[in-house]
């Protein structure tokens, strides 16, 4: 099985335990139909994903991982509604379909946002796993989305509109924005199976650099691809004159950068020494294969 079919089959996967939560879960509620339209409306799943992958490079089974992978995307879902409305990048399209303000209104939207914050919590202490596992991915996930984090970043990621950073505060803004989402992914999947901070360490850095990757072909992308291929809005980042790696370097320098930041997480996973890492290497190379 090649790298794209694995992760079409694990998206799969985790689509199929996604619904099956949503059901068991069901709420007669606006805030529940707002955050499960925009739970349901796809994407590629890279966080679920990574977090299995972690969970198998550490020795476990990858579907043990679901309920870490779904908290994670509720917490990315809710970054994505907040980040979609008026007050912030103001979009309408995500994923190819209207985004949740625009689907259901702006105050629906935010208190969606919201309580996916806390179905999170909830998706992982309702889990099997041991209380002490709950409480380090719980905390983890306090310590990684917010100020010292994701909110952090989007705040800064707002703030820098219309500057020009040097790059090494663009770095910071993807790092805070996005990396540290990642990092939560192979943390969290790593610590289902084991707490040997030795074997955690690399696969955490493997997150932080492939996020900023991640990030910088993202910006790429915003400026060379079209709004049918993303699925959403083409053009914002230069619209909204965002700090990015393309604004402070240009397309063709910004793709080395993101080659760099691809080969920076391959050399961590050096340290695992395990054939089980193989999967991540490829992943982070068919990421990169996007923009190259």
């Amino acid at each position: 099985m090649d790298i794209g079919e694995l992760i079409t089959a694990k998206k799969a996967l985790f689509d199929e335990y996604l619904l099956a939560y949503l059901k068991s879960t069901w709420s007669d509620s606006g805030v529940f139909d707002a955050f499960s339209y925009s739970l349901k409306a796809g994407g590629k799943r890279i966080r679920p994903v990574l977090t299995m992958l972690a969970c198998e490079a550490t020795g476990g089974n990858g579907s043990d991982a679901l309920p870490a992978g779904l908290a994670i995307e509720m917490i990315h879902t809710f970054s994505l509604i907040h980040d979609d409305l008026p007050a912030l990048d103001n979009d309408d399209l995500r994923r190819g379909m209207p985004t949740c303000h625009k689907k259901f209104g702006e105050a629906t939207a935010i208190l969606a946002g919201d309580a996916l914050i806390f179905q999170s919590l909830s998706a992982i202490c309702s889990s099997d796993y041991p209380s002490e596992v709950k409480v380090d991915i719980c905390s983890a996930m306090a310590d990684i989305c917010g100020t010292g984090g994701l909110v952090q970043g989007e705040y800064e990621d707002v703030m820098a509109e219309g500057k020009d950073l040097p790059l090494v505060k663009i770095e910071e803004i993807y790092t805070k924005k996005t990396s540290r989402l990642f990092e939560l992914c192979m943390y969290s999947g790593a610590r289902i199976v084991c707490n040997d901070h030795a074997l955690i360490r690399p696969l955490v850095d493997f997150g932080r650099y492939l996020g900023q990757a991640f990030q910088a072909i993202d910006d790429i992308l915003d400026v060379t691809s079209n709004e049918e291929n993303l699925g959403k809005s083409a053009g914002k980042d230069l619209a909204q004159d965002k700090a990015t790696v393309v604004k402070a370097l240009g397309i063709d320098a910004a793709r080395e950068w993101a080659r760099n930041a691809t080969e920076r997480a391959v050399s961590t996973l050096e340290k695992v020494r395990d054939e089980r890492t193989g999967t991540l290497k490829e992943l982070a190379l068919w990421m990169l294969q996007r923009v190259m």
